[in-house]
């Protein structure tokens, strides 16, 4: 009795035993993961299949199995596959319906390799309306075979992968406020107005401004230094969305004001009925006083010539004869030719560049010398005399 109670007991545990070894490693050999468990509407989502040879006995390789993937084809896309090195080229094949993906490995040659570590990827996309949420991919590996088809069902699995759609990314790409440190924009900020204008004081050199962008979205100001007093700069602000792919653009003109011009630099302006221009002193009329009064000396001292004249022809004789008429008439030629005259004397002086013209009446010289005019009359008077004398010898 007491030995077949032990024997049933040995045999118990060997049946729990190989059973508890046979799930373990239909639970370890294959497994299924996500790469990337979340994802947003255009992204992709990766399924790897990695296998553990490790936990495979020692006389079991597997050689050939099935692999079929479920999922909601409203939530996700089938892209493609792609195999590791250690896969043969052709070893898998696979069809998609839409909803399921089934795949097939099989070896071809003279034996089967031992897969370690990942062998295949799924490769998903989310549709760009696909509602936020959870979804689950089905995986089941079955039919699996040794390289002399024997089916070793120890080494099936089934498994779901639950990975999560986050809400689509926002293409919002405005502003939701824009304030500047100074100044007002004209026109007042609206997220639906691209251009502004702001004007500023000529000491102001940087301004800065609060750009807000919409959730999610970031905001790039292209300068805050601005150009010298009296010019405009151009200051633009980048707004990009939260999908990295739309972008709009706000222009903020900002006008710096003239600088004030210094106290040492204003020039006076002249009062209104005043003349700026000061009025300069006459030259030309103290020249021509001067000419006046020189010419009026000159007639003084021909008239005086004359009176001498005069006075020696009445002491010499009151009949003047032939000979002393030509000598008096060649000696007033004379004296006419030493005086000035008004035509000589009436000389347009041609004033440089940028100066004023002076007309001078008169000569610009000094008077002529008294002894000039005393020895004209001395000549004269000798000549007088002369012809007297021969006049009285004839007679």
């Amino acid at each position: 009795m007491k030995k077949r109670l032990l024997l049933s007991m040995i045999v118990c545990f060997f049946v729990i035993g190989y059973h508890s070894s046979a799930f373990a490693a239909s639970q370890s050999y294959f497994s299924v993961s996500a790469v990337q468990a979340a994802a947003y509407p255009g992204e992709t989502i990766r399924m790897q299949l990695s296998a553990n040879s490790d936990n495979l006995s020692e006389t079991d390789i597997i050689a050939a199995f099935r692999m079929i993937l479920t999922y909601d084809n409203s939530k996700l896309n089938f892209v493609k596959t792609e195999t590791t090195a250690q896969i043969q080229s052709g070893a898998f094949q696979y069809y998609s319906d839409g909803q399921t993906v089934t795949g097939v490995y099989a070896c071809d040659g003279i034996s089967a390799p031992r897969l370690r570590g990942s062998c295949l990827t799924f490769v998903f996309s989310v549709p760009e309306d696909a509602a936020p949420g959870k979804t689950e991919i089905g995986v089941q590996i079955d039919q699996s075979a040794d390289w002399s088809e024997k089916l070793i069902p120890q080494y099936d699995t089934n498994q779901i992968i639950g990975v999560s759609i986050k809400p689509a990314l926002s293409q919002d790409a405005q502003l939701t406020d824009l304030v500047p440190s100074t100044g007002k924009l004209h026109p007042a900020f609206s997220p639906d107005i691209a251009e502004y204008t702001l004007r500023v004081g000529s000491s102001v050199s940087s301004v800065q401004f609060q750009a807000d962008p919409a959730s999610g979205a970031s905001a790039r100001i292209s300068r805050r230094t601005l150009l010298r007093a009296g010019e405009t700069t151009e200051i633009v602000i980048t707004v990009t969305a939260q999908d990295k792919k739309a972008k709009s653009q706000y222009l903020i003109n900002v006008i710096r004001a003239q600088a004030p011009v210094s106290s040492g630099d204003d020039p006076k302006l002249p009062e209104p009925g005043s003349s700026s221009i000061k009025p300069q002193k006459d030259s030309s009329s103290k020249t021509t006083s001067s000419g006046t009064k020189q010419a009026a000396a000159a007639a003084k001292s021909t008239a005086s010539s004359k009176s001498t004249k005069t006075t020696s022809r009445k002491a010499a004789s009151s009949k003047p004869s032939a000979a002393k008429t030509s000598s008096s008439k060649k000696a007033s030629e004379k004296t006419s030719a030493e005086a000035p005259t008004p035509q000589q004397d009436n000389v347009n002086a041609i004033a440089p560049a940028g100066e004023r013209n002076l007309y001078i009446m008169g000569g610009q010289s000094d008077a002529v010398p008294q002894w000039i005019l005393a020895g004209c009359v001395m000549i004269l008077t000798g000549f007088a005399v002369a012809g007297h004398w021969k006049n009285r010898k004839k007679k």
